[in-house]
């Protein structure tokens, strides 16, 4: 992969950093006392023992972590938190279209349809959904507080996006929904590095796993943002439509595409999962060399036509994106 590919990969990866505090006292010995044999005997007996049960204690642990059914759902949170920045976008996309006057009803739809799988995404994450395969309510006070703060911005974004849907103007004089899109996906991007900081431990989720998973579902997230970057550039909408934002989108959507095909374990990026995975992100790539063609044309048209056409065929591609995320969760529990 080029410098330019790994420009575009734009990859941001979760450290998780593990800080063992110990205490050591060290105890002077003077040459006039010598510890006897027999003493010197008992206390390594005794510390051995120490050593023993610590062992088998952190081991026990281990054990129990791994396998405790809080974290059995780690790969269905990391989807849903991918949901969670995927519908920001697309109810971004949507407002764009709905100022242009384009297909008003199927925006509007796209728009309300947003508001409520939202909502019903962060309730999955705080007290659990079996429907999105997460039984249990969130636990980590940590991770409480992020999807806590999460939820804050979202309700403004929420009220904004249903404000404008309702033909209310900005009382301020800015377009949050406008605005305020892209913070939503970064919002949602932290909240995913504390899924997955909190929930990637073995055997239940391997860090490998969770990364690549996190690259699967961002995919259809940074179509949303390229669709909404065509559609602002190709209807004047300069808020929603930055011809810099769009070519960085563009190049992170492509190179992301090649290291979920290829794999870029140096990066974190496992290989599909298993062929028929593998086959089906090879007809992504044809679709999405396809659309190329069209994506060329942004910046220097502004018929309304190419910008929903573009959106159309993410919208397929995207459902493509859908239909594999189940194989690589259901990878990630093989060592289960």
């Amino acid at each position: 992969m080029d410098q330019h590919t790994m420009m575009g990969f734009d990859w941001f990866s979760t450290t998780r950093t593990s800080k063992v505090r110990a205490a050591h006292r060290m105890t002077s010995q003077s040459k006039e006392v010598a510890m006897s044999k027999k003493s010197l005997h008992k206390t390594q007996i005794r510390l051995a023992s120490i050593a023993a049960t610590v062992l088998c204690l952190g081991t026990s642990l281990a054990a129990q972590t791994g396998t405790d059914p809080v974290y059995l759902a780690g790969a269905e949170r990391v989807h849903v938190g991918g949901l969670m920045r995927e519908t920001a976008q697309r109810m971004a996309v949507a407002s764009c279209f709905l100022d242009a006057g384009i297909e008003v009803d199927t925006y509007s739809a796209q728009i309300t349809d947003g508001v409520a799988d939202y909502d019903s995404y962060l309730v999955a994450l705080t007290e659990g959904d079996p429907a999105l395969g997460i039984d249990l309510a969130e636990e980590n006070r940590k991770l409480t507080s992020t999807i806590y703060s999460v939820t804050s911005q979202w309700e403004r974004f929420r009220d904004a996006a249903v404000g404008r849907l309702n033909g209310e103007g900005p009382s301020d004089g800015t377009d949050y929904v406008s605005r305020h899109n892209l913070n939503m996906m970064h919002t949602s991007k932290y909240l995913l590095r504390e899924i997955i900081a909190v929930y990637a431990i073995p055997p239940a989720l391997l860090q490998s796993d969770a990364f690549t998973l996190d690259v699967v579902t961002r995919q259809p997230a940074i179509a949303n943002q390229i669709s909404k970057e065509a559609c602002g550039l190709i209807t004047g909408n300069t808020v929603m439509g930055s011809r810099s934002r769009f070519d960085k989108s563009v190049a992170r959507y492509e190179a992301s595409l090649s290291a979920l095909i290829n794999g870029f374990e140096s990066l974190g990026v496992s290989p599909p999962p298993n062929d028929e995975v593998k086959s089906a992100l090879q007809a992504i790539a044809a679709d999405w060399d396809s659309l190329k063609g069209d994506l060329a044309q942004v910046g220097t048209v502004t018929d309304h036509a190419l910008a929903l056409q573009i959106d159309q065929q993410f919208a397929a591609i995207n459902a493509k994106f859908d239909a594999v995320i189940p194989a690589y969760i259901e990878d990630s529990k093989s060592g289960l």
